[in-house]
């Protein structure tokens, strides 16, 4: 209850606060400029505590209720975000590939760097090239999105 409390006192003292500094303002620019950023206030000031939430927490509780998973939620957004990297980082490929007039489509293996962050690890190409289009590609990969050659697959065919 005193959160609550204490959001409410927040939002009401940026309000009273943006209401002094308008009512005290002059009409022109500076007003317009005074009515921009006391909305900005107000707005922070209405969605602040949301940076203070213990996400864990939240989540440890609506699992209580039986409202949630939380070992499958955060499977499932990392599968999701797992997902969206590989989808991404084949694009990318694809797009690097006909830039050097290479015909090509990539299946991207997503996986944790040294830190433990999920990042493109591995790439399996497939579509047609010649050995000079290979080699900027497969340097490119190495420099551009830290896959050295070693896990690159290449297969010749129709892309």
């Amino acid at each position: 209850m005193s959160l609550l409390r204490e959001w409410l006192l927040g939002v009401t003292a940026a309000a009273l606060a943006v209401a002094l500094a308008l009512s005290l303002t002059p009409e022109g620019a500076v007003k317009k400029v005074l009515r921009l950023v006391g909305g900005l206030v107000l707005l922070l000031s209405a969605l602040g505590p949301l940076g203070r939430l213990d996400w864990e927490a939240l989540a440890v509780t609506a699992a209580g209720y039986g409202l949630v998973e939380t070992g499958d939620a955060a499977q499932s957004v990392r599968d999701v975000q797992n997902q969206v990297i590989a989808e991404k980082t084949a694009a990318y490929i694809a797009d690097k590939g006909a830039g050097l007039g290479a015909a090509v489509t990539a299946a991207v293996t997503v996986g944790p760097d040294e830190n433990g962050w999920d990042v493109p690890w591995s790439v399996e190409l497939t579509g047609t090239w010649t050995p000079a289009q290979q080699r900027k590609l497969s340097a490119a990969l190495e420099e551009e999105l830290n896959i050295p050659p070693e896990r690159q697959s290449w297969r010749e065919g129709e892309p």
